[in-house]
């Protein structure tokens, strides 16, 4: 009775307006993954070794992938068929929208079919710039024709695909429409009210969820499904990749040094580690803190001059390896882990939205891991937060923990995670069971707009002249909170501690931390708890120096790609590179030169000069010609190993 039943609702329900909409929308996404199995097939040479697991994890992850790939190309055809007005059942209505409809996704599905084959000559899903590469060729058509006539059944695929659009596209029934004043409001209110419903469904499937800290998906959030990079195009699809690069120029190569031996003389990134002995093996803890300016810090100013909120971090300063000159290499939090764990600066656009973000690269977990170091990577936000689990799996990172394994959303602030002083003492619990030697990185979410802390403190730290402040103090009283309990634990001795910012935040108090030196200026210390790294270096440090000094000093013994420098070798020759509105910043010294890819626009003492006012720019030749010269020779090494995917070192 009850399968009756069950059928004659399907069959009164199944030509409905909007349930074939949803129908048609399914199809599509049944096709995406028809292509997707094709892809595996016709390349299942280049993804060896994939598990039964992993291939779940694969497809399952790839559906988000092609709802967002949906939705964007059906938009307009989802629109005219929400429209709430009788004209939509109209004869030639209803076959224009089928027009837009197998067209766009004849061509979305088009794009697929030609990936299954030339996925092989680039090896990554295609992007925006194919249209630049092939910009100036007269025979676009007949190179066109020729690869469907040498890859014949990529052609065959695409027709069946268009076939099964059209067959299985299905009909509405017109329904009885209403008659009357009151019926006609209701009509109208009705479908109004569900194009506000869909609407909101259509963002939160392209953005890839709801909740607020949630950034809409990119091509570097595959890697969550994945283990290997390359894996990452079998999750994509050639629709999104092409959506999601459109606009975005794509690097050049600016070839300033036309001699290979030239360019790596003046700056090479790729570092052979010399080991004299073996090194202990230690653990080694990144904390990397939301938003810390180095302005907040007292600890940064001789004889605390001006008054700090970090009380903890300024004593730890005392018996720290401290650099008075750190920077960060880009201004938002999702620049900050490629820069720290990778050092791969951000230098127009993050690493991990680029359309290079599938490049086989370098890290600190990556490397250790190899040697067998455990690697686990803590951020208190909703799981998904920024991609951070992405890249981090693809870093090498074993283990993840979010809100999600932090299990207990009652500690959750409202809008970015958990509070920073529950999550540390879940860290601090979590580390005490990891087996040693572990690599792990922990992120924090608390001195973050809106600035809140728990009430319970509302008044206990220093409200200071900045909404901010307030914050900042709450995270450092988190900090002295977690180094007591994990000062009792039997790893602690045997640990190094990285502790720095994701970025500067731009409220500042004062103007020196307003010019483009001051934009970047972020904390930067390696403490051990024996005290044996204790100094102050007043040259330029980076966060792409963090990998460089962490691998030498744990005694790596494998050649690495790093844009950054040994802080511990030489600290005092280090440099740093970050990239301002259109402008390339190079510190090096006490100069800093700011560069437009042509000419160099200016050049500062900016320890001195903390205002930037002074432009040295043709007062200093040399130093000028040798920084311009240092800048040309990263950028160049920066874009070429971008595009050519050389970010890691190839056996």
């Amino acid at each position: 009775m009850r399968q009756i039943m069950a059928v004659s609702v399907w069959k009164r329900w199944r030509n409905e307006l909007h349930v074939m909409l949803v129908w048609r929308l399914i199809l599509v996404m049944i096709l995406y993954t028809l292509c997707r199995l094709s892809f595996w097939a016709l390349n299942h040479s280049y993804f060896q070794g994939i598990t039964p697991y992993g291939t779940f994890k694969i497809l399952t992850g790839g559906l988000q992938f092609d709802l967002a790939a949906v939705l964007y190309t059906n938009m307009l055809f989802v629109l005219g068929w929400m429209l709430p007005f009788k004209f939509r059942y109209n004869k030639i209505y209803q076959t224009s929208l089928k027009v837009i409809y197998v067209l766009f996704n004849t061509v979305a599905l088009a794009t697929n079919c030609a990936d299954l084959v030339y996925f092989r000559y680039t090896m990554r899903r295609t992007s925006s710039t194919i249209f630049r590469e092939f910009a100036h060729e007269t025979n676009g058509a007949t190179m066109a024709w020729q690869f469907f006539l040498d890859y014949w059944y990529c052609l065959a695929i695409l027709v069946v695909l268009a076939l099964l659009l059209i067959k299985l596209y299905g009909k509405v029934k017109k329904p009885e429409l209403p008659k009357g004043v009151l019926s006609h409001v209701l009509y109208y209110a009705k479908g109004i009210a569900i194009m506000l419903i869909a609407a909101t469904l259509i963002v939160g499937g392209i953005r890839g969820g709801f909740r607020h800290s949630t950034r809409p998906i990119t091509m570097s959030n595959s890697g969550e499904y994945v283990n290997k990079p390359l894996e990452m195009a079998i999750v994509l699809n050639t629709p999104f990749t092409l959506i999601k690069t459109f606009g975005k120029d794509g690097l050049k190569d600016p070839q300033y040094y036309k001699d290979p031996r030239k360019l790596d003389a003046i700056f090479n990134p790729v570092h052979t580690p010399i080991v004299v002995k073996s090194a202990p093996r230690q653990n080694i803890v990144i904390i990397i803190l939301e938003s810390f300016n180095r302005e907040y810090m007292g600890g940064y100013y001789a004889s605390r001059s001006r008054k700090g909120y970090t009380p903890f971090l300024d004593s730890l300063m005392n018996h720290s390896c401290v650099f008075l000159n750190a920077f960060a290499n880009g201004r938002k939090s999702i620049e900050a882990m490629p820069s720290i764990l990778a050092s791969i600066p951000s230098l127009g656009e993050p690493f991990i939205t680029t359309q290079y973000s599938a490049d086989r690269f370098n890290s600190i977990p990556g490397l250790l891991r190899k040697q067998g170091y455990h690697t686990s990577l803590f951020h208190g936000a909703p799981n998904g937060s920024m991609g951070f689990n992405s890249f981090g799996n693809l870093a090498g990172i074993e283990h993840y923990y979010g809100m999600t394994e932090y299990g207990n959303d009652k500690d959750f602030d409202g809008m970015w995670g958990i509070w920073d002083e529950e999550f540390l003492q879940f860290y601090s619990r979590k580390l005490n069971t990891f087996p040693q030697p572990f690599a792990s990185v922990v992120y924090t979410v608390s001195s973050h707009h809106p600035y809140k802390i728990p009430a319970k403190y509302e008044n206990r730290f220093p409200k200071g002249n900045l909404l901010i402040h307030k914050g900042i103090g709450y995270t450092d009283f988190a900090l002295r909170r977690f180094f007591h309990k994990i000062s009792k634990m039997p790893w602690y001795k045997n640990t190094l501690f990285v502790i720095t910012a994701d970025h500067a935040n731009p409220m500042t108090e004062f103007p020196e931390f307003r010019t483009g030196s001051g934009l970047f200026a972020i904390p930067l210390l390696f403490y051990k708890p024996d005290d044996s790294l204790k100094g102050v270096y007043a040259g330029p440090a980076q966060q792409s120096d963090i990998m460089p000094t962490v691998l030498n000093y744990m005694g790596n013994r494998e050649p690495y790609v790093s844009f950054g420098n040994d802080l511990f070798t030489a600290p005092h020759a280090s440099k740093c590179v970050n990239y301002l509105e259109g402008i390339w910043q190079l510190t090096s010294g006490d100069y800093i030169l700011q560069f437009d890819g042509v000419k160099t626009r200016g050049l500062f003492l900016y320890k001195s000069d903390k205002l930037m006012r002074n432009n040295l720019v043709g007062k200093v030749g040399k130093v000028q010609n040798e920084m311009e010269s240092y800048l040309k020779a990263f950028i160049q090494q920066y874009n070429s190993r971008m595009i050519n995917d050389r970010l890691a070192v190839k056996k």
